[in-house]
């Protein structure tokens, strides 16, 4: 008998603008579901949207393939939302958030007021590691002493995506279990080549507008660059604009940049037109505050494009492996590094695009990352401590 998983996640596809725990959670149905029945519990918005899909709503349907369950805002309550995982029947429940109240934070309340029986497997998806934990740190520290102080997490198994994520979820649950597999990142990337010529480099950023992903920390880079009339830097912003003040701010420096540096916000791209807007650029320029996985370096680096990020994310060894710089968040070492990629010439410049799809598929092996996701399902749904 094939597995049952429910996944609980704020939101799900159709929407874009949720970012990385949305594509790790399609990659991972995608690549598993011949060998388990996911069943995805989501509400029927997008993040910081009132606009519901325009798919069913409030009962069990199908979207590419996946089952999904599209709560209404009005529709969800706690007797709702325990029928409808109920009826599923599942081995496990993987959540998929940790500040989440309705679905990290009340599934784990009702686990423990024994409404729910079905283990629980709890992926933060970064948010716990210091990058994250800074941002609204108070209330953030209230809800960790009240959550411990009754016990809420209290045998929960955890899901973490790199080493320096579990370290940061043992550091505050010390107690519990925590299982270190890497997401998933699947999209069939070909690639397509790009000519590089000196004094030309066109960058771009892929990722959720927020203060934690430091897009102000790339424009004040910029901004301190001294450069020939004659070179120009493109700089192209995708994403969703979740924090408004933040975003204001960031237009506000912006127009500090030289004439012969472009900056242009693009808007959010749809899950389908990744790669193929990745092949219009030299590089990702996505210097994070924190990162416990980072799709869009992944998908970069699957793209054949080097990247230039902190070297807070698991992929700090793109240095040894000439396909991008990871560095310390200090200006000077970006303005550095992209001087050098601004006088780049085209054969250099495609040995580094050679590498980075090398890198990534040695990095991600597919066959085993499956293995480890079903090994974590199958522990969970037989373990005692849930």
């Amino acid at each position: 008998m094939k597995l049952k998983v429910v996944i609980l996640i704020d939101w799900f596809l159709p929407g874009n603008r949720a970012g990385g725990p949305v594509r790790s959670v399609y990659s991972l149905i995608k690549a598993l579901q011949d060998k388990v029945d996911f069943y995805v519990v989501t509400m029927n918005t997008d993040i910081f949207s009132d606009k519901a899909y325009s798919l069913k709503a409030n009962e069990w349907t199908s979207y590419d393939g996946m089952n999904v369950f599209y709560f209404s805002k009005d529709f969800f309550s706690i007797n709702t939302f325990l029928k409808v995982v109920s009826d599923v029947q599942a081995h496990v429940i993987y959540i998929n958030s940790f500040w989440s109240f309705r679905f990290s934070i009340l599934p784990l309340l009702l686990k423990k007021l024994n409404k729910i029986s079905i283990p629980i497997i709890l992926a933060p998806r970064g948010m716990l590691e210091s990058g994250a934990l800074n941002i609204k740190s108070f209330k953030k520290k209230l809800f960790l002493a009240v959550s411990k102080w009754i016990g809420l997490h209290k045998g929960i198994l955890f899901h973490a995506t790199s080493e320096d994520e579990k370290k940061a979820i043992s550091k505050l649950f010390h107690n519990n279990l925590t299982v270190v597999i890497s997401n998933l990142s699947f999209i069939n990337h070909g690639v397509q080549e790009i000519n590089k010529e000196k004094g030309i480099l066109n960058l771009f950023y892929l990722s959720r507008i927020s203060e934690v992903k430091n897009l102000h920390f790339a424009i004040q880079v910029l901004s301190k660059i001294s450069i020939p009339v004659s070179y120009k830097i493109e700089y192209h912003i995708y994403g969703n604009n979740e924090e408004k003040e933040y975003f204001r701010q960031c237009k506000e420096l912006a127009k500090q940049l030289p004439s012969n540096i472009e900056y242009v916000y693009k808007g959010v791209l749809n899950f389908q037109e990744v790669s193929n807007t990745i092949h219009n650029y030299h590089a990702l320029f996505l210097p994070t505050k924190n990162e416990n996985f980072g799709h869009a370096i992944v998908e970069t680096l699957s793209c054949g494009r080097p990247v230039i990020i902190s070297n807070r994310t698991p992929w700090n060894d793109v240095n040894d492996f000439n396909c991008g710089y990871a560095l310390d968040l200090k200006e000077e070492e970006f303005i550095c590094v992209i001087h050098k990629m601004l006088e780049m010439e085209n054969e250099e410049y495609q040995k580094m695009c050679i590498n980075a799809k090398t890198y990534i598929q040695q990095k991600l092996n597919k066959d085993f990352i499956i293995s480890e996701y079903l090994k974590l399902f199958e522990y969970a749904a037989k373990s005692s401590h849930n």
